[in-house]
């Protein structure tokens, strides 16, 4: 009973900026630049892949989308992913994450309590809740493109990029909250989560900083 209050209280939280993010939504950003909006919670490709899921685009309906899981697959355990993409808003949020408890490592590689993006008028942030990479906090609010590399046993490095901005050739702009990259068996794994698409009013997104030192994490 406990366990279902909290992910409720949690699955609160990441749906109360969904409707908030109707009411206020501006005219001049619902055009998006002319070009439609995207959003995603989660994708792999490597020795696991899984398609971007679930995705959605203001292009063509559903624009909200829910799972509570990833199935088939042995990397990814979580309790519930949410998307909505409508002109000029995106954004994605993974509840209750844990990447590769058992096919990579008998550990969790990550966890998370949420892990969120969302993209306005051009202009993205995430949202990062009691996030643990090899057991070390990774600190939120962390600027655009910030990036570490933390070793995990039994892995070797294992590459973070947190709030991952990136300004694309049609002038949209894709904020990841979290990407993790890896070597395993001698094949490379790629873990994004949280993903959001959108362009500004006058279809040009800012350029994000990038910020090349190290992340910092608590253990």
């Amino acid at each position: 009973m406990r366990k279902h209050l909290k992910y409720g209280a949690i699955a609160g939280a990441v749906a109360a900026p969904v409707a908030a993010a109707v009411a206020i939504m501006p005219a001049a950003s619902a055009t998006g630049g002319g070009r439609p909006s995207s959003a995603f919670g989660i994708y792999a490709a490597g020795l696991v892949n899984i398609p971007r899921t679930p995705v959605v685009s203001s292009a063509s309906r559903p624009s909200t989308r829910s799972v509570a899981s990833v199935p088939g697959n042995p990397l990814v355990h979580l309790s519930v992913i949410r998307t909505r993409a409508v002109p000029g808003h995106a954004e994605a949020s993974v509840v209750d994450l844990k990447v590769a408890k058992a096919a990579i490592s008998p550990k969790a590689v990550l966890s998370a309590k949420l892990i969120s993006a969302r993209c306005d008028d051009g202009a993205g942030s995430s949202r990062l809740v009691d996030v643990r990479l090899a057991g070390r906090a990774i600190q939120a609010g962390m600027s655009p493109n910030s990036r570490l590399t933390v070793p995990v046993e039994g892995l070797g490095a294992v590459q973070v990029t947190v709030n991952k901005q990136v300004h694309n050739p049609d002038g949209s702009l894709t904020v990841t909250a979290l990407e993790l990259a890896v070597q395993a068996l001698g094949k490379s794994q790629t873990i994004a989560i949280s993903s959001a698409t959108c362009a500004g009013s006058s279809g040009e997104a800012p350029r994000p900083t990038p910020v090349p030192s190290d992340l910092p994490v608590t253990g």
